[in-house]
């Protein structure tokens, strides 16, 4: 872990007040624990749940390489209504009175014991999934979100046989029913032949549709005795449900930690790490790295793709003879440097002057799994007049986008080069990688000032650290 002092903090979007804010992830966990757990619980269940929250805020911060929010560009989280449950310290304040003290400390506690603590499963953080109440097993995340996760599989839980949520009750009539479910029943007549099973089945009826024999429960009937039974006009008769209980055991989606199972756990001394690794396969439990400064790519994995390679296929070859497949290569070199050098961790699609086929760069970039692959490359036009830089991206890559609008502005305002824009477009890599993607046109060889700048050496580097710079301008965040 680093041991800098700096806090480290989050951008957060407040609804109330329509902003987003830098939040330290330490005070913000406490009240996302707050607002997730009941206070009342054991410390050991509560410093779990902790571990759980921070583990969740590193996971989509976009300073630990996280997705950020969806529905807020410049955000890592949005509270309230759609990223976090979450209650303010002045709406806790309000509702534990005065016990307010005591639990806020309980917190603090928990946080200051499990500092720095993450969740990750072969080095990766985590997606750490929970629940109120499992039911007796939790459940594999297949069976929830149609996609397998290793570490969350199902396990025996009897731990949370004393929830209040372990036997629940739902009574919902006909109406609602069909109201929710978007549904219509059909009208039910006299004759109609509905069972209900382990109630109303075998129903045996006549030609006029009068009922003569039919089974409720364990016993058969004769329609007649049934009728006479139950006090009924007619033997031609049928029903309808006008209300249905439902029963359920347990509450929430199953995936993951069960809170009141690790509850339970804590009461019979299990430690916070051990109810973490029973709920949880395989994961190891370890401090994250906090960000520097001097590295603004801290934790960032880039795949750079140095366009053409090899003698039969040099790309677009200059009035002066220099080729496109030398220079996209000497500035991928230069930037995977200057990247590095910020914290990143970058791997080159092509490192030596060799062809390498468009599918093997895929293959490549889809095995790492970036944040950004960025394949670069030289452009042309039959008007040697024609000079400037233009960036591609995938439709619907919004993030993909951007990056690109950082780019493009470093690169154009710093090189004093013509900004030709943005735009979107369908080549091959740009739609068969499977993380953001971007191909960066850096300028055009068949003009001939623009062909001469790259003769020299330092202005490639120049190029590398201006598409650096807007990299890192795309991941500004206060540390």
């Amino acid at each position: 872990m680093n041991s800098s002092e700096n806090f480290v903090s989050i951008r957060v979007y407040d609804k109330r007040i329509n902003k987003i804010l830098n939040r330290s992830i330490d005070e913000l966990t406490l009240e996302l624990v707050a607002a997730h757990i009941n206070i009342d619980f054991e410390l050991e269940a509560i410093k779990a749940q902790t571990i759980i929250v921070r583990t969740g805020l590193i996971r989509k911060a976009r300073t630990f390489g996280g997705k950020g929010c969806r529905e807020h560009d410049e955000a890592d989280i949005c509270l309230q209504e759609y990223c976090e449950n979450w209650m303010s310290k002045e709406e806790l304040k309000e509702k534990w009175g005065k016990d307010f003290q005591k639990n806020w400390e309980k917190l603090l506690r928990a946080e200051n014991e499990t500092k720095y603590l993450i969740i990750t499963f072969k080095n990766k953080v985590i997606d750490p999934q929970f629940h109120y109440t499992c039911g007796g097993a939790t459940e594999n995340s297949e069976n929830v979100y149609d996609s397998k996760t290793i570490y969350l599989r199902k396990v025996l839980c009897s731990h949370c046989s004393n929830s209040p949520y372990w036997k629940n009750v739902n009574e919902l009539t006909i109406d609602e029913i069909e109201e929710k479910l978007n549904v219509k029943f059909n009208n039910c007549s006299p004759l109609s032949r509905i069972n209900i099973e382990g109630i109303i089945e075998e129903i045996e009826r006549d030609e006029e549709g009068r009922i003569k024999q039919i089974k409720v429960g364990d016993r058969i009937f004769k329609g007649t005795e049934f009728c006479r039974l139950l006090g009924l006009g007619s033997t031609r008769f049928g029903w309808k449900p006008m209300v249905l209980k439902f029963e359920t055991r347990g509450r929430g989606h199953g995936l993951g930690l069960c809170q009141y199972g690790a509850n339970e756990m804590a009461i019979e001394g299990k430690k916070a790490e051990e109810i973490l690794k029973y709920y949880y396969t395989c994961i190891d439990i370890k401090e994250y790295e906090k960000p520097d400064k001097n590295k603004p790519m801290f934790n960032k994995v880039v795949v750079i793709d140095p366009g053409h390679g090899g003698a039969e296929n040099t790309g677009v070859v200059g009035e002066q003879g220099l080729m496109e497949k030398d220079i996209t290569l000497s500035i991928a070199s230069e930037l995977k440097e200057t990247l590095e050098s910020l914290g990143a961790k970058v791997v080159l699609t092509r490192s030596v002057d060799k062809y390498l086929p468009l599918n093997n760069r895929a293959k490549i970039a889809n095995e790492v799994r970036p944040n950004f692959f960025i394949s670069i490359h030289m452009n042309s036009f039959t008007n040697s007049n024609i000079s400037g830089i233009e960036i591609y991206h995938y439709r619907g890559d919004k993030e993909g986008e951007v990056l690109s609008n950082f780019i493009i502005e470093s690169m154009s305002k710093k090189l004093e080069s013509v900004n030709r824009g943005v735009r979107t477009a369908d080549f091959y890599l740009l739609k068969t990688v499977i993380t953001s993607a971007l191909q960066i046109e850096v300028a055009y060889l068949t003009n001939r000032e623009e062909e001469k700048k790259f003769m020299d050496h330092n202005y490639i580097k120049r190029v590398a650290q201006t598409i650096a710079e807007g990299i890192t301008e795309y991941y500004r965040y206060q540390i």
